[in-house]
């Protein structure tokens, strides 16, 4: 139970970070682009309460109920929101480039903490709770990369390479 208990508070920490790196970007942009980031941040949220229902259950000695593990979030696909117009304007600020390759870090290692915690819990209601975690965390990966390769070249083409 212990290690169960770890687990799930190492999730609680990384949806945290998540929700942090996501809003604090939202809030350095505006239009679409703010949008967007507002969106990541409440999945984040949904994420870190979900984890928190879960870490409650566990603490007191139960084990969480099936219903709250088949809860699934679905998952659209990209965002209509990333367009042309959506990466030329991350990719020419650096405070939105980097939160971007936060999240792309932050979301591959939710990933690999999820599926872990999957495969090391003998409960199945676990283990489809962190493997649906970790199956919403590989499209947020799938989709935070994909923006962060093409918005590179208006990173590029914002940068002037001189001396600070």
């Amino acid at each position: 139970m212990e290690h169960l208990l770890a687990a799930v508070k190492k999730g609680l920490k990384g949806e945290l970070d998540s929700v942090t790196i996501y809003m604090e970007a939202a809030e350095k942009s505006d239009g679409p682009v703010a949008e967007f980031f507002r969106e990541r941040g409440k999945e984040e949220q949904r994420h870190y309460n979900w984890l928190l229902s879960y870490y409650k259950e566990l603490s007191q000695g139960r084990m969480p109920s099936e219903n709250l593990a088949a809860e699934v979030f679905g998952m659209e696909g990209r965002s209509p929101l990333v367009t042309e117009e959506f990466l030329k304007r991350v990719g020419s600020s650096q405070h939105l480039v980097t939160a971007v390759a936060a999240g792309v870090l932050l979301e591959v290692e939710a990933v690999r903490h999820y599926r872990k915690a999957a495969e090391e819990t003998v409960v199945p209601a676990l283990r489809t709770f962190f493997d649906t975690l970790a199956d919403w965390e590989q499209q947020h990966y799938k989709d935070l990369l994909a923006i962060q390769d093409e918005a590179e070249r208006y990173w590029f083409d914002a940068q002037r390479f001189e001396p600070f």
